[in-house]
């Protein structure tokens, strides 16, 4: 029977005898996950952080969820994706809710972008922006949704893809957002979460929202995160990456044409009688759309600096500064006329400061640009993410903070993730999985293969993907590090296997992987977002083959300056940050294929360079430990009996 939080302990709820195998069926006490959720609770007692690296299978969901239960304090836990906070909030807290009786009150927040903004929703009603029968009734049909919903959150809405152009007209963002003057501001759902989130005692957010929690503090809803005593980040491996997104400024030509958009809009609405607005706003969506093409006599991403001095160049930058001013100060005679053209003002003002900001030259920042099929980014990053990163935590001023994940370590060292990040002497702990990997995988390291710069290598791998999934009857991932040889493989096992394909970037991710679940014989090949985050229990996931070791490209801009620094000041990049970076990918890859007790496969690594070269065996080492084999005969083999053979989970 549940028990009180107060009458018990850790052990009580996740040990041999612990109360929550009478909610969760198949509930199996795990001392690694006891030692995790103890460790925690210990250190929120202290008043102490931590980085805790929970191997697949341990369940660090519950290990961490139990303590923050237990406890007195106010607790916030961010998660990497959106996904694993809905499996939070949805699934993990109310089965801990069942088995401890607590009245500890819970809250999931997401950002801004995910609930419905009744005052977009009503103002493009009115416009009847909708000519087709279908997407107004659509639009209705949401609105009616809107008035009902306790939550607004766009996920209850399944009528519309979550990433469907149509909620553009139907949720807010940063930039547009009117904030405390809106005149909805009392139907607003953004409000509402974060209301029930100040009042709970655990909180549920993703990374994004903590490093713009900055901003929330500024734009009249108030605080968030301050209030709280522990913090709790999930897939923290994301965390420096993340942060340097969030810690820069970029402009896309997306993000001109929708302003261009809604300044017209707002003109429509609040300036019926005057077309001034338009006419600045169509020149400065040619200025932009001109200067893309510009950049497309370029390479497709680079450093800033290796082009700004181009003619061509100079001239485009001229022409949009100039179109973005002339807007700028043509929106200014309007701003009383009312509050969206306010807004939009201001948006442009910001808009016109960051492009600015991205010609100064700064050691501690590196301008790139990037471009795409239809748009453009230019992105300002910061080279290090340790000190903004500092001292965002020293303003919310936690008593305690944990960083989990079950890749943070790189040949059994914390230094370079610590460093990323600058944690200092944190302490550090790593809790191995329960599973028997021994048992349950083989890794195949063949020898036939060249490095993966010879011109041999795409065929003679073609041909060894051809062989595994004939041998495992399908049930294959085959991730890559470029989508260049992705492609070039799928076409070659089109035209030499029967095997059904689903090739990434021919549907949506969450299509592809919903359709390898439910398919007969599937083989899935993707790129880095399906080498972590991706969860395939059983027998339908039997091998994953990689294609090489995933090396960042030395040409990444960001990357590529990092390198130099560390070089600069006397270090070796190669092995301080390429190698740990390298081996921590290569970790969330292998680690697609054993997600359950029960489960058994086949990882075949693909890349020479981990029998040939010194720092293979170190990457090899910190991979789980599986038996290893160099015998294709001897894999094939092991591949077949697959499908009959499964370990008791």
């Amino acid at each position: 029977m549940a028990k009180l939080a107060n009458e018990i302990d850790v052990a009580a709820v996740l040990g041999p005898d612990g109360v929550i195998g009478e909610f969760v069926s198949d509930f199996e006490s795990r001392a690694s996950q006891l030692a995790m959720a103890e460790l925690i609770a210990e250190a929120v007692a202290l008043g102490e952080s931590r980085v805790i690296e929970a191997s697949t299978g341990i369940g660090k969901s519950f290990a961490y969820l139990v303590p923050a239960f237990l406890s007195n304090l106010r607790v916030v836990i961010s998660t990497g994706t959106r996904n694993l906070q809905d499996q939070l909030f949805q699934k993990d807290i109310p089965l801990i809710r069942k088995a401890i009786v607590s009245a500890r009150k819970v809250a999931l927040l997401k950002g801004r972008s995910n609930y419905c903004c009744p005052h977009r929703l009503n103002m493009y009603r009115r416009q009847d922006r909708f000519k087709s029968r279908d997407m107004a009734s659509i639009f209705s049909a949401l609105a009616a949704w809107a008035a009902s919903s306790d939550s607004g959150d766009i996920g209850e809405f399944a009528d519309i893809p979550e990433n469907d152009s149509l909620w553009y007209y139907a949720t807010s963002n940063a930039d547009n957002c009117l904030g405390s003057e809106c005149p909805e501001i009392d139907r607003c759902f953004v409000l509402k979460a974060r209301k029930k989130a100040m009042d709970a005692d655990i909180v549920v957010i993703n990374h994004h929202l903590y490093f713009s929690d900055l901003a929330l503090k500024q734009d009249g809803f108030g605080e968030l995160l301050p209030d709280a005593d522990v913090l709790i980040f999930d897939e923290a491996h994301q965390l420096p990456d993340i942060a340097g997104n969030f810690y820069g400024e970029q402009i896309t030509l997306r993000q001109i044409d929708m302003l261009c958009r809604e300044i017209i809009d707002a003109e429509l609405s609040e300036a019926a009688e005057s077309r001034s607005l338009q006419t600045h706003s169509d020149r400065l969506g040619r200025c932009a759309a001109d200067f893309r093409l510009v950049l497309q006599t370029f390479s497709p991403k680079g450093e800033w600096e290796r082009i700004q001095h181009a003619p061509a160049v100079q001239q485009a930058v001229a022409a949009l500064r100039e179109s973005m001013q002339e807007l700028a100060d043509q929106l200014e005679t309007m701003i009383g006329r009312g509050k969206e053209l306010a807004l939009c003002h201001r948006r442009l003002q910001g808009l016109i400061a960051a492009l600015t900001n991205y010609f100064e030259a700064d050691d501690n920042q590196v301008s790139w640009y990037e471009l795409s099929e239809r748009s453009f980014r230019l992105v300002r990053s910061p080279l290090e993410v340790a000190q903004p990163f500092r001292e965002q935590l020293k303003l919310a001023d936690f008593s305690s903070v944990f960083f989990t994940s079950a890749t943070l370590s790189s040949q059994q060292s914390f230094r370079y993730f610590s460093e990323r990040l600058g944690l200092g002497d944190i302490e550090c702990a790593s809790f191995d999985s329960p599973f028997d990997y021994a048992q349950q995988a083989l890794l195949y390291l063949p020898q036939n293969l060249p490095e993966p710069a010879d011109e041999r290598y795409a065929m003679l791998f073609g041909e060894l993907c051809r062989e595994m999934v004939e041998a495992c009857s399908g049930h294959c991932f085959i991730l890559f590090t470029s989508y260049r040889m992705l492609s070039w493989t799928a076409e070659y096992l089109r035209a030499h296997c029967n095997y059904a394909l689903l090739v990434q970037g021919e549907l949506q991710r969450n299509e592809l992987l919903q359709q390898f679940v439910r398919i007969e014989n599937p083989v899935l090949l993707g790129t880095s977002s399906f080498w972590e985050g991706v969860d395939v229990k059983g027998d339908q996931l039997r091998c994953v083959i990689i294609d090489k070791l995933p090396f960042k490209s030395p040409q990444d801009p960001v990357y590529r300056r990092r390198i130099q620094r560390v070089n600069k000041n006397g270090g070796n990049a190669f092995f301080e940050v390429q190698i740990p970076e390298a081996t921590i990918s290569l970790r969330q890859g292998v680690g697609r294929l054993i997600r359950d007790a029960g489960d058994r496969g086949i990882v075949v690594l693909c890349d020479n360079r981990l029998n040939t070269k010194g720092y293979g065996r170190g990457m090899l080492d910190s991979l789980p430990p599986m038996r290893r084999s160099i015998d294709l005969h001897e894999v094939t083999s092991f591949a077949r009996q697959l499908g009959i053979t499964k370990v008791p989970g």
